[in-house]
């Protein structure tokens, strides 16, 4: 976001003291913070700060379809804009990276200079940020196993995970920490394969990675910074010893010490390892795999979690389309949609000119940055009617949400829709009367996912119990 020139030993994290990292995350903080002190609604949404996010996208849109921000980026919430930015090929989420600026010795950094955030948090195992033809091949390639009707035959089981852990709630609970979250990582890591001895700590790694998306933009404290540095190459690591049992099964050998035949074992790696390449080869290769399972570990798992935190909250605070759903699960996939059109888990989507282009009659040079905003296009009047009103029954038609294509959603999203729905219904059989005891608290520093952190939570009343068909 904010353009400077250091040494790459400089910026990598791995060799930089606390104090170091400290001082240059803190600065990227105060620049942030004080391009929001002029009132620019980008920079404002940026350093998340508890502002109210449908104001800020309303007052995006007063400045016109493409306006440029002081936090150095073309920022659009019109609907009919952002949906042309995301399907400009010239547009890519890979960032070109900062260059030294002509006539800058190598060596220290000018006092002056502050490097971007990419460069000095670079998540190098967080696979967000690759050109969108990669994501596009990659979902392509995928699809038989992680598209939409791949994954429809995974409801069944998801929904009897989630309602194993709402059956064991007591009266008083946390939604976050005591039922979404380890029931959405369990279901990740049963889709991925991983074998029960590895789930204790499968489940802490993801836990340990949640933010990482927000953490590409917003600079994190240290201690965030320490732990996703710490946590991002273990659990790919991890997930890499999955796939290479899966190669193992594949070739008739053994999965997770047992003897399996070459058409079954090795979960979701097996499944994509028999597949033929993304390139056209007869076999994908295993670092393929392992980027589609890194997606679904990390961006996967935090954004089902908020999307799932995300429509318990606004069905609570309606509380006649919570008892629409308790009377009607069928309506969990209308649901699903429609927290995604008013607070879906990714609300903003950065995309980066690979050439000179023109967006809405404006010209966006090479090596730009163009934000689309979300969460704020998908309320945009002029597209939707009565944008900010929350209704499970909203026609499709008025539902008009922003494609995946050319981004990570096109790979994780499939899932994490499904997953979401699978919970939406375990929580209306298992708690119909569910209600919120307290404030839905959100992570810090979250400008992407506004992540929720803590849900105060009590079930009341019997516990209507339904009998769930078996997946064929």
């Amino acid at each position: 976001m904010i353009e400077g020139a250091c040494l790459t030993s400089f910026l990598m994290t791995a060799s930089m003291t606390d104090g170091e990292l400290g001082r240059v995350l803190l600065t990227l903080r105060g620049v942030q913070w004080i391009l929001g002190t002029k009132g620019d609604p980008y920079a404002l949404l940026l350093r998340a700060a508890g502002d109210d996010r449908a104001e800020l996208g309303r007052r995006v849109r007063e400045r016109g379809p493409l306006y440029r921000s002081s936090a150095e980026a073309w920022v659009t919430a019109d609907h009919e804009v952002a949906t042309a930015a995301l399907a400009d090929r010239r547009l890519t989420p890979r960032s070109p990276g900062a260059a030294t600026p002509a006539g800058e010795p190598a060596g220290e950094p000018a006092p002056w200079d502050v490097p971007a955030l990419h460069e000095v948090l670079p998540l190098a195992e967080l696979p967000t940020g690759l050109d969108r033809e990669e994501y596009e091949r990659l979902a392509r390639w995928a699809e038989p196993v992680l598209g939409e009707r791949a994954v429809g035959r995974l409801r069944a089981p998801a929904v009897r995970a989630y309602r194993s852990r709402a059956a064991a709630l007591g009266e008083r609970f946390d939604l976050v920490d005591d039922l979404i979250r380890p029931a959405t990582t369990e279901t990740a890591r049963v889709l991925l394969g991983l074998p029960r001895h590895r789930a204790e700590r499968f489940a802490e790694l993801c836990g340990a990675t949640a933010g990482a998306l927000d953490a590409t933009l917003c600079p994190p404290r240290l201690d965030t910074a320490r732990r996703l540095g710490a946590a991002l190459p273990e659990l790919r690591a991890l997930l890499a010893e999955t796939v290479a049992d899966a190669e193992k099964a594949v070739a008739g050998n053994t999965y997770a010490g047992k003897t399996v035949g070459r058409a079954t074992g090795g979960g979701l790696s097996g499944r994509l390892l028999r597949l033929p390449s993304p390139d056209g080869r007869p076999a994908a290769a295993a670092d393929e795999v392992l980027t589609v399972s890194v997606l679904l570990a990390t961006v996967g798992v935090d954004v089902t979690t908020t999307l799932v935190g995300n429509a318990l909250a606004l069905l609570l605070d309606h509380p006649e389309q919570w008892r629409a759903l308790v009377e009607d699960p069928g309506l969990a996939t209308a649901c699903v949609a429609e927290t995604l059109r008013h607070a879906p888990p990714v609300r903003l989507r950065r995309l980066h000119a690979r050439q000179d282009l023109e967006l809405a009659g404006t010209g966006v040079a090479a090596g730009e940055e163009v934000v689309v905003l979300v969460e704020a296009a998908h309320r945009d009047p002029r597209r939707h009617p009565d944008p900010d009103r929350f209704d499970l029954r909203r026609p499709a038609h008025d539902r008009r949400l922003l494609p995946e294509d050319g981004h990570h959603g096109g790979l994780v999203g499939p899932a994490a829709r499904l997953a979401a729905d699978a919970a939406l219904r375990a929580l209306a059989a298992e708690l119909p009367d569910l209600t919120r005891t307290g404030e839905v608290l959100r992570r810090l520093r979250s400008p992407i996912t506004s992540g929720v952190l803590r849900f105060p939570a009590a079930r009341h009343g019997t516990v209507r119990r339904q009998i769930l068909p078996r997946a064929r």
